[in-house]
């Protein structure tokens, strides 16, 4: 559910989708209700994300990661996409804002 409040707060964000390469900070949307990191992306690195319902941009580090419903699908130094699996999958998926 964190995961896809933070979401929704990145796709709210002025902006996203404008210019493939201008560097924007989103909301790191790792489960973690404290977390406050800001990640660093591109509009196209945020859009090819997105792209999955599954998939969420969170801050580099194992404490942003959940490997009991996630996986690491993309590392690089600025940020890591996760993909929700299982049960988790399905709640996330329901609450994308794109499908709507």
């Amino acid at each position: 559910m964190n995961e896809s409040t933070f979401r929704d707060i990145n796709e709210q964000l002025a902006g996203i989708g404008d210019d493939a390469g201008v560097l924007r900070d989103v909301v790191c949307e790792c489960a973690r209700a404290d977390c406050t990191s800001l990640v660093t992306v591109t509009d196209a690195e945020y859009e090819a994300a997105r792209a999955d319902g599954n998939h969420f941009i969170v801050a580099p580090g194992d404490e942003h990661v959940d490997l009991t419903v996630e996986r690491i699908v993309l590392r690089n130094e600025r940020f890591w996409v996760v993909e929700k699996a299982g049960k988790a999958a399905e709640v996330t998926e329901a609450l994308d804002p794109r499908d709507s």
